[in-house]
Parts: C-alpha cells; structure tokens; sequence
C-alpha cells in the first residue's frame, strides 16, 4: 500500500506528466511563487518539494486535498487542461476511460450479494485519477478503525483485483476481503500455520498486531482485492449525499 506514487503506470503505456510542471502550475492556481509558500500550504518542509522534483514523485493525496480546499480543477493541475466536466469541485469523472468503482459504506451489504451482478456493478458511483489506472480496480470505503492509524475510518482504499485464492496473499500486507458470510473487510491478514484454508485478519491499533477475534476461510471469500492506494478525500461529493 502507498500513498505516494510514481507519475508513471497504465497497462497501455506511461502518464504524461512531470512533477516539476505540476508544482509549477499548482503554484500558478494558488497564485503564489516561491517552494516556500508552497510548502507551507501543502504542511510538508520546503526539502520535500526539492526531493519531489529531483525524485519525479508526489505525495498525490496532499495535492489533491489541496486542490478540493482551493477548488482547483486537478485536470489543470496534472494536464494543463480544462475538466470534462466543467466544475473545479466535482472531482468524478464517469466519462473517463479509466474510471473505476467506488463501493461505499451504505453499499457493503448489497455489494456482498450482488457482485457478480454486471448491471449492479455499472450502477456504481465511478471516480478516477489521472495516476490510478487498470481493468481491475476498485475503491471501497473504510467503515470501521481496526486499521487506525494506517487506515481511518472514512477513508477509500484502492485495491487491484487478485481474484480469491488465499495461497496468494502475503502475511501481513492489507487486503479487502469479501466474504459471503461475514461480508467486506478490509485488513492486514496473517496465515494460520496449522491450517491452509484459514487466514486469519489483524488489528493494526493492537499491540503486537494481535489477532484479530475473526478468521475467514478459503471457501467463504469469493473476491479478494490488494490495497495500493489510500485517500482522505471524499472521492464522489455529493453523489451519494442524501437530501
């Protein structure tokens, strides 16, 4: 999991944006000059600025936190260019060829029993990030503080479909988790030694990373998602906002 990325992925080929032009234009939008004055707004020390340029790497939640704040369009900031949209503050883009689902808190129950379901899955809210793309991405919504400090609850985790063969995770990296008993999780998981079809899942405000009082089995979980990213950001507005 990351919350500081490269400026290049994508299955079909690399993002077109350099760092250096993006604090230069976020400069511009915030109508200031100087590294320093920047820094100050972002609340990181004026040496990272300098690391981000050399290292072509961004802390991309804090941009986008402050581009939501100053209602900057981040399709100006990343791509010099207007958004589709038109707004500065709807951050959606369902347009987007590389737009992926959100699954919020309200949507876990109906999620477990319908994600197999295509007509269910397009009705979902859609987001996108001009750093964030593949086929098989999705965003799901933290409900719970199992995972505070690392993960608070109102948080959105971006995981890469894995598909749902326990064999494959990693000890102690963090996962969501969908069970059709217990329903969606998202956790640090640990194997049980003794038994290949159990894994049990870990409280990151634990000591010890004690284990945690639920184990899932290999036949319960019919999709498992590996977490790459996570925001603090309301990624769908008011979307989902009800009147």
């Amino acid at each position: 999991m990351k919350k500081t990325s490269q400026s290049t992925t994508s299955e079909e080929g690399e993002i077109t944006f350099e760092v250096p032009e993006v604090l230069d234009r976020l400069k511009k939008h915030l109508n200031i000059r100087t590294n320093t004055e920047l820094s100050d707004i972002l609340e990181v020390k004026p040496n990272t600025i300098s690391t981000w340029k050399k290292r072509n790497t961004l802390d991309y939640p804090r941009i986008l936190s402050v581009c939501k704040t100053y209602s900057i369009d981040i399709d100006k900031i990343f791509f010099n260019k207007e958004s589709d949209l038109g707004s500065p503050r709807n951050m959606n883009n369902t347009n987007s060829e590389n737009a992926f689902s959100v699954v919020t808190g309200d949507m876990y129950f109906q999620y477990v029993y319908e994600a197999g379901k295509q007509e269910f899955i397009d009705s979902l809210p859609k987001f996108s990030f001009p750093f964030i793309s593949g086929k098989k991405v999705r965003a799901f919504q933290v409900i719970s503080s199992s995972m505070f400090p690392i993960l608070k609850e109102g948080d959105y985790v971006v995981g890469e479909y894995i598909g749902k063969d326990i064999a494959k995770l990693i000890n102690q990296n963090i996962y969501i988790l969908i069970s059709n008993l217990k329903g969606i999780y998202i956790s640090r998981i640990q194997k049980d030694n003794s038994d290949p079809e159990v894994i049990h899942l870990v409280r990151d405000n634990q000591p010890n990373n004690n284990f945690f009082e639920l184990e899932m089995t290999r036949s319960e979980i019919i999709e498992i998602w590996e977490v790459t990213s996570v925001f603090s950001l309301d990624l769908i507005g008011n979307t989902r906002k009800k009147g």
